[in-house]
């Protein structure tokens, strides 16, 4: 199925090694990239426009949540994003300092820890904003749209399904997972009521029983090997 979410935690493992391994040195924006995108919930045009000063107080404090606004928003409409996931914030830390260190978009001022406010917060390959494309009235993130899908073929999981509507799809069955209402859902993703429903029947993790089948039959073969041991120790 295209467009699977990464509902199994081994494909999620495996998007996060295959990218930002430790001698990576893009390895601090893939992980940032990868998170807004899966835990946040932003859209490529949004992960290409946002900046610096959307995500950071003067003083250089990190936002926990924030509006994106309508000039940015994919459809236009402004929503609140929540950033106060631990990994996330770490993710931001980690992403910051390694602009600060390597003097990418720094400004000789005190203020959002020497950083241009106004920068594009993610940078591409060459350290330069990410590019857009005209397309009649609208703009095409194309270079992130490039960027998100090279993600997914480093790891190996464009067979499997996986595309870049994965990664938000992937923030639905996240808040679901963790107690928020489709309610809530609804206004922090922008999606429709319909496209939530349709998203959250893909979590066959939650909603299959032929999954929970086989993991207690994976929990029930454990089991018995852990009694086995025991027992072979008192038959030596």
């Amino acid at each position: 199925m295209d467009g699977r979410p990464l509902t199994n935690p081994e494909l999620w493992d495996q998007l996060i090694s295959r990218n930002c391994a430790r001698n990576a040195e893009l390895r601090h924006r893939n992980k940032l990239l990868i998170l807004l995108a899966t835990i946040g919930g932003l859209r490529e045009i949004e992960l290409t426009l946002v900046t610096n000063r959307l995500f950071m107080s003067p003083d250089g404090e990190l936002n926990e949540i924030i509006v994106l606004p309508d000039t940015i928003a994919r459809d236009g409409f402004e929503r609140p994003i929540i950033l106060s996931h631990p990994e996330l914030m770490r993710a931001f830390e980690a992403y910051y300092g390694w602009l600060i260190e390597n003097k990418i978009n720094c400004l000789p001022h005190k203020h959002y820890r020497e950083l241009d406010p106004n920068a594009p917060l993610f940078v591409d390959d060459s350290l330069s904003p990410f590019t857009t494309q005209s397309r009649a009235n609208a703009i095409s993130p194309h270079a992130m749209n490039k960027q998100l899908d090279a993600f997914i073929k480093n790891a190996g999981l464009w067979d499997c399904g996986v595309r870049r509507i994965s990664l938000v799809r992937t923030c639905v069955i996240e808040l679901y997972r963790n107690g928020a209402s489709t309610t809530d859902i609804l206004i922090v993703t922008g999606f429709s009521e319909e496209s939530v429903r349709n998203i959250l029947t893909m979590d066959y993790m939650q909603m299959s029983p032929i999954y929970d089948w086989f993991e207690q039959r994976r929990d029930r073969k454990q089991k018995r090997l852990e009694s086995f041991k025991k027992r072979r120790r008192f038959m030596l």
